[in-house]
């Protein structure tokens, strides 16, 4: 994992990637306030046209089909959408019409762009069959195996599993991440070293790696997955935060694109 810089801009890179990608940093964009300054939301309360803008100047410095740009649309679901021609350019030239929290698609140069602030953002791709996915996982789409979904995806259009590699993104870890009693034991029986119970009946939980968990219980090799040790709260200055920036925040972006 690296932080490359194009065009101004820094992104986070992965070597289990072959393809065009990156996590972006929240600099270098022209957001104003909370939202400074690369923030990729169009629904957070910031200027849309400067998310736009922004968005526009991640395709550029990483040379995407900005023509094509498709993105997630997040509700907190486990959907995963297999990508056809007639999705090109949904969730930014045109609405999705329901709530798509992960994309896949064996299509050359259609860019995907899926977003997270503490959420776990991943990047999926099979480089023999020629596949890629964007993913967000917030705890309701962990607990319900959004990222397992993804991979069913892209094994049922021809991907193999052993060829599938992650790359799991910045998000918040088990150091900041506290969440209620009722959150927590959904998560403590089936991942019981990846949870933490406080004193106060809270717990705190390991996102991130309950996701590389559930893609190796896929089959997903683990020398084919890399797990992002940042944590979003804590490094708040290079990445958007929810909980830190007390829910007035951007959002980082994950794009991907084969050519």
């Amino acid at each position: 994992m690296e932080i490359v810089k194009r065009n101004g801009l820094e992104f986070l890179t992965s070597d289990k990637i072959d393809a065009i990608h990156g996590f972006t940093l929240r600099h270098g964009g022209v957001s104003q306030g909370d939202f400074s300054s690369l923030n990729m939301g169009l629904r957070r309360g910031d200027n849309p046209f400067n998310a736009i803008k922004n968005i526009e100047k991640c395709a550029d410095a990483l040379m995407l089909d900005k023509e094509k740009l498709t993105l997630t649309y997040q509700l907190h679901t486990a959907k995963v959408h297999f990508l056809t021609p007639e999705d090109i350019g949904k969730g930014f030239c045109r609405e999705w019409g329901e709530g798509v929290d992960g994309i896949v698609t064996d299509m050359k140069n259609v860019p995907l762009l899926c977003y997270s602030a503490d959420c776990v953002p991943t990047l999926l791709y099979d480089k023999k069959r020629g596949m890629i996915g964007a993913v967000h996982g917030g705890w309701r789409g962990t607990k319900d195996n959004i990222i397992a979904n993804a991979v069913d995806v892209m094994i049922e259009h021809g991907a193999k599993v052993e060829d599938i590699c992650a790359f799991i993104g910045p998000a918040i870890g088990i150091c900041c991440y506290e969440v209620s009693e009722d959150v927590g034991e959904q998560f403590a029986g089936e991942y019981e070293s990846l949870v933490i119970k406080k004193d106060n009946g809270k717990y705190m939980l390991d996102l991130k790696s309950i996701t590389a968990s559930q893609l190796m219980e896929k089959g997903v090799l683990r020398e084919n997955i890399e797990n992002c040790c940042i944590c979003t709260s804590c490094r708040n200055d290079m990445f958007f935060s929810h909980r830190a920036q007390k829910g007035r925040s951007g959002l980082l972006g994950g794009f991907i694109q084969m050519i």
